[in-house]
């Protein structure tokens, strides 16, 4: 996560084109927290980044805390009168007092914690009966161009592109956290897009390839590539360039996206 907290990463490119979660995320975590604790006073956001999940819990509860070790990324986090940020890391949550917390939250950030250390403070900041809910998605489909989906996981896997410039965790997420204990109750994990009980897909995007481009310029390990080889040709452009080529696209062609993703949620104790 060192990445996402350097001065020089581009935290506004970031929130511009990092993919959101779609409304069945949201549907499925207020519908699990409604059978237990069924409050939403407040919520906090572990590993907010710029808000994106923040920025959606606004909308339920009455107060959203978001945090992130990152400053650099809070710079550009969407701003709503009842969400509060914080600088910390998700092990060390201080800012948040014990057992007042009705759902706590941690979205593509799961990857990146000592487990031990992180789940004893979401045990203590939440309530009794309060909800735990994770989500992480790894490499991107291409519904119809198969063969740009192969291109994009060699781009992100293989060692003479961006497979070793990856921060320790990454191999964590692309197993969509299964080697990940989840000490609560009545823990749920679902996998899409495969659900067996044919879930809508939660992470779902059409977006232009000029959009597409930009995201991928996200990456924590583009960047890290290209700090480390500064007069190289750029290769998320060199990839996407043979990817329209291939498929005759275009700038403005829009593309239909879908991210294999868990979701997991959990219950506090009483």
């Amino acid at each position: 996560m060192a990445t996402f907290s350097s001065k020089t990463f581009n935290s506004a490119l970031y929130q511009s084109f990092r993919p959101g979660y779609n409304s069945n995320f949201f549907k499925m975590l207020y519908n699990y927290h409604a059978k237990h604790n069924g409050q939403f006073e407040s919520a906090v956001d572990v590993g907010t980044g710029t808000g994106q999940v923040a920025s959606e819990l606004a909308e339920k509860f009455k107060h959203v805390h978001g945090v992130d070790p990152s400053a650099t990324m809070l710079a550009s986090a969407v701003q709503k009168p009842n969400i509060s940020y914080h600088v910390a890391r998700g092990e060390d949550l201080n800012a948040i007092p014990d057992s007042s917390v009705d759902v706590l939250t941690v979205a593509q950030a799961l990857h990146w914690f000592d487990h031990p250390k992180f789940f004893s403070e979401v045990k203590r900041v939440l309530k009794p009966h309060g909800s735990f809910a994770a989500v992480g998605y790894s490499f991107v489909i291409f519904e119809k161009h198969p063969r740009a989906t192969k291109r994009i996981y060699d781009l992100g896997n293989e060692p003479d592109h961006l497979g070793t410039y990856w921060e320790h965790g990454r191999l964590i997420l692309d197993n969509l956290y299964k080697c990940i204990d989840v000490p609560m109750q009545r823990v749920e994990r679902h996998y899409f897009p495969n659900h067996p009980q044919d879930l809508a897909p939660v992470m779902t995007g059409k977006v232009t390839m000029k959009h597409f481009r930009n995201y991928i310029k996200t990456w924590s390990a583009y960047k890290n590539y290209c700090e480390r080889h500064p007069g190289r040709p750029d290769i998320v452009d060199q990839t996407i360039d043979t990817i329209m080529e291939e498929e005759n696209l275009k700038d403005d062609d829009e593309v239909e996206l879908t991210w294999p993703t868990v979701v997991i949620f959990g219950e506090n104790d009483s």
